[in-house]
C-alpha cells in the first residue's frame, strides 16, 4: 500500500519536476555563461573588485529558482487533492493518516531535496573551479536560506491545500507570506552565517501544523 501511495505522488509530480529540473539546468548554464563572459572580457581583477569592493553575489540569478521549485511541487502534489476531493480517498486507505500524510510529505520534500542538491552541488563546483575555499563556503551560507525557503514554502502550500477552512487558508496564506520574506532578507554574501541555524530550525516548526489541519478534516470542519 505504501508502494502504491508512494507511486500516486510520483505520477502527480513526475512531469513538474522534470520541468523544474531542466529549468534548473537552463538558468545554471546562463548564469555559468554570463560568469564566463565576464571572466574573459572584463579580468578577474574586475569581478573581484564587484565582488569584494562592492559585495555582489555574483550567483543572486538563483535567488527565487528555489521558491518557485517549492511551489510548483507543492502545488502539483495537492491541488489535486484539494479540488478533486481526493484527499478524502487517500486519507481511507488502510495505512494510519499519519503515515499517509508523512509519506506524502517525504516524497514532495525528496524530491526537492535531489533538485537543489543537483543545483547547488552544480554552483559550488563551479565556485571551486575560479574561487577560494573561502567564497566557496561563502557562497554556501548565501544560497542556504533560499533553498530553505523552498522546502518551507512546499510545507506551506501542503498545510493550505489541505486545510478544510478557507478562513484558515487565508490566514495560512498570510502567514507564508510573512515566513518566507525572513528568507530573502538580504543578498550580501554570508548575511545570514551567525542565524542560519535558526534558519534551518524554520521548515522543521511548520511540519507538524500540516497535522492540524488534517486533524480539523478528519473531524468534518467544511469550508
Amino acid at each position: 500500500m505504501k508502494k502504491a501511495l508512494l507511486y500516486k505522488e510520483m505520477k502527480k509530480t513526475r512531469r513538474v519536476g522534470l520541468i523544474v529540473f531542466l529549468l534548473g539546468i537552463i538558468l545554471l548554464a546562463y548564469i555559468f555563461i554570463k560568469l564566463g563572459r565576464s571572466f574573459r572580457f572584463a579580468g578577474m581583477e574586475h569581478l573581484w573588485d564587484v565582488i569584494i569592493n562592492r559585495d555582489q553575489f555574483v550567483f543572486r540569478d538563483i535567488k527565487f529558482f528555489p521558491l518557485l521549485a517549492g511551489i510548483c511541487i507543492g502545488l502539483a502534489q495537492y491541488v489535486p487533492e484539494m479540488i478533486q476531493k481526493r484527499i478524502k480517498l487517500t486519507l481511507h486507505l488502510p495505512l494510519k493518516e499519519r503515515t499517509t500524510i508523512l509519506l506524502m510529505l517525504a516524497h514532495g520534500l525528496l524530491l526537492l531535496l535531489l533538485l537543489f542538491t543537483v543545483h547547488i552541488g552544480g554552483t559550488l563546483i563551479f565556485a571551486a573551479i575560479y574561487f577560494p575555499l573561502e567564497f566557496v563556503y561563502s557562497t554556501l551560507i548565501t544560497l542556504a536560506p533560499w533553498y530553505l525557503a523552498g522546502f518551507t514554502v512546499y510545507l506551506f502550500i501542503a498545510m493550505i491545500c489541505i486545510e478544510p477552512t478557507w478562513k484558515r487558508r487565508i490566514f495560512n496564506i498570510v502567514l507564508a507570506a510573512g515566513t518566507i520574506q525572513l528568507f530573502f532578507i538580504s543578498t550580501f554574501p554570508g548575511s545570514y552565517s551567525h542565524i542560519i541555524k535558526w534558519i534551518i530550525v524554520l521548515p522543521v516548526f511548520i511540519l507538524p501544523f500540516t497535522f492540524l489541519s488534517i486533524s480539523r478534516f478528519k473531524d468534518g470542519e467544511q469550508e
